[in-house]
């Protein structure tokens, strides 16, 4: 109920809860709509939406598969998505094929220098993108750190590039087929955050389960 937009999200240590404590709050969270993996130099951190938009479940663990997190989120996003850094990729050279690849990129670079942007999205789908295009602004734009699966609005797959603030958004239908293209240049896609009309939903529900629970 505390939480306000524009606030970080609140933590929640689970770790030190008995295992018996644990699996009832997982049994009653459940599994939503968004998941997400973080990756870092220290290992991997899975997030899960819970049935309860808002609260998310967040377990991590090093590679050599110690846990190392192991909390619930309340908020819009949770804070490893927003704080996820980025690796800038190194210039790659224009091919053959390439023709309005390099044009987007400037548009990309034009975009994240705007302050104040609230964001900009380029519908790949609806513009000339030869797939050397494709091949030469992924390389440009370099891989980060998080994926993200949203079954809200059908499939859709979520990709940090190595650029701050810039997202690969796709979206397939139910034969895994592409339908939708883009890139967003956004803190982190709306499609991947809970509305706070739907942290307050969240809330009354989960005062009639502790309700029940009682």
């Amino acid at each position: 109920r505390a939480w306000r937009p524009g606030q970080a999200p609140a933590s929640l240590d689970m770790s030190g809860l008995a295992a018996a404590d644990r699996e009832l709050v997982d049994q009653i969270l459940g599994e939503g709509e968004v998941a997400a993996q973080v990756a870092g130099e220290g290992g991997s951190l899975a997030i899960q939406e819970s049935v309860f938009a808002g609260i998310w479940r967040l377990r991590g663990r090093d590679h050599a598969g110690n846990p190392y997190a192991d909390r619930v989120e309340v908020g819009d996003v949770p804070a490893a998505i927003v704080a996820r850094g980025a690796d800038a990729p190194a210039a790659v050279a224009v091919g053959p094929g390439v023709v309005n690849a390099p044009a987007l990129l400037a548009e990309i670079a034009e975009a994240r220098a705007r302050p104040g942007a609230t964001g900009h999205v380029i519908n790949l789908s609806l513009l000339p993108f030869s797939p050397e295009d494709a091949a030469w602004l992924d390389q440009s734009l370099g891989r980060g750190r998080v994926t993200l699966l949203s079954r809200g609005y059908g499939n859709c797959r979520i990709t940090a590039t190595g650029l701050d603030r810039v997202w690969w958004v796709q979206y397939f239908n139910s034969q895994d087929a592409l339908i939708l293209n883009t890139l967003e240049i956004i803190t982190v896609p709306e499609v991947a955050r809970a509305a706070a009309e739907d942290l307050e939903d969240s809330a009354e529900r989960l005062a009639e389960v502790l309700e029940w629970i009682a």
